[in-house]
């Protein structure tokens, strides 16, 4: 007797197990996390020879890379440390014209210049030219920097290299 009795708790038990097993259908959730980035990502350096005329030296505009995924947007400014200086004679500068325009965006933010143009006085000590763009959500924009080398009165300025560096920096809103 004791040995049916086992052997029927023991099936008992079995059954139970394979019943408590028997799932036909669960879930799993998979999630994503992505951190917050903020760029910008300036073109290689670039170069020009002056024409030798009374005109002022545009640089061909320059595609700056501007992008946020911060749904506050993101604001990205622009600007000279210095006017255009000579690189063997720092005394001598010229000024610089800084203009600035969105070329193309994608994502869904709304880009806004805010100051789309700025020049240097270097003779009244103002040697920073500042341009400035703003995001009001998450994307990537493509702008247009423009540079232009101030020229007032050829060969009233000492030869060789003048020098500015555009310095972008970046952050979220």
């Amino acid at each position: 007797m004791f040995r049916i009795q086992s052997i029927v708790a023991a099936l008992i038990v079995v059954a139970s197990m394979t019943t408590a097993n028997a799932q036909t259908s669960d879930t799993q959730k998979f999630t994503v996390t992505v951190p917050s980035s903020i760029a910008i990502i300036a073109p290689d350096n670039v170069n020009l020879i002056h024409d030798e005329s009374e005109n002022d030296q545009s640089f061909l505009p320059q595609p700056w890379i501007v992008k946020g995924n911060s749904s506050a947007g993101v604001t990205a400014t622009f600007a000279t440390a210095a006017a255009f200086t000579h690189t063997n004679t720092p005394s001598e500068k010229r000024d610089v014209a800084l203009g600035l325009a969105v070329d193309s965006s994608i994502g869904g933010a709304t880009w806004t210049v805010a100051q789309s143009s700025d020049q240097t006085d270097y003779i009244n000590n103002d040697e920073v030219a500042t341009v400035q763009v703003s995001s009001d959500g998450f994307g990537t924009a493509n702008m247009n920097l423009s540079v232009t080398f101030i020229t007032d009165g050829f060969g009233t300025f000492l030869a060789g290299d003048y020098e500015t560096i555009v310095t972008g920096t970046i952050t979220s809103n």
